[in-house]
């Protein structure tokens, strides 16, 4: 079994204090720091700690492929599939340049429209990864863990760690009114 725990910790003097819960990143689950503890205490534990990352610093490569240190933060940072109501945990899915990686722009010597950068990636599971590259579905990134999506409809909705929120009601249409005839 492989869990990422995410703790929260402050400084106290020259010792760290850790919250009293931990966030299970598989399931979005909360365990208490104790739990993880004796976890971590068994004899058959293999227990690996990884660097902490900075999720508001911005990394970058100049190659298309997407190394291990920026997804891990790209993971962390967004949990879940950003599009709309998606809830697919971000290690299943794919990671999508929000804005186009153009392979030619070096060799032409033109600047990266589309880096491969944290700012400029989000995970999308295979499906809406797949919807938002052959369809008008559209979306930015505004800051770090925000989307706005517009739907080929032109309907926008801004997804972040709270879920999904339409900005605006859909707009109805209805059939034209058709006079009725006056009486003599």
């Amino acid at each position: 079994v492989v869990l990422h725990v995410h703790l929260d910790a402050d400084a106290d003097g020259d010792d760290t204090v850790f919250g009293p819960t931990a966030r299970l990143e598989n399931g979005q689950r909360l365990a208490l720091l104790d739990q993880v503890k004796g976890w971590c205490t068994s004899s058959r534990t293999k227990v690996t700690i990884r660097p902490v990352l900075d999720l508001n610093a911005e990394l970058t490569t100049d190659t298309y492929a997407i190394p291990d240190r920026i997804r891990e933060q790209v993971v962390q940072r967004d949990r879940t599939c950003v599009f709309p109501w998606c809830a697919r945990p971000a290690r299943a899915c794919d990671l999508d340049h929000v804005v186009p990686f153009d392979h030619d722009a070096s060799a032409e010597g033109r600047p990266q429209p589309g880096p491969t950068a944290t700012s400029n990636l989000a995970p999308l599971c295979r499906s809406h990864h797949r919807l938002k590259t052959h369809t008008a579905w559209q979306y930015e990134h505004l800051r770090p863990a925000v989307f706005e999506w517009t739907s080929p409809h032109g309907h926008h909705y801004l997804r972040d760690h709270d879920g999904t929120t339409a900005l605006e009601p859909p707009v109805q249409t209805s059939a034209p009114e058709i006079p009725k005839p006056r009486r003599p």
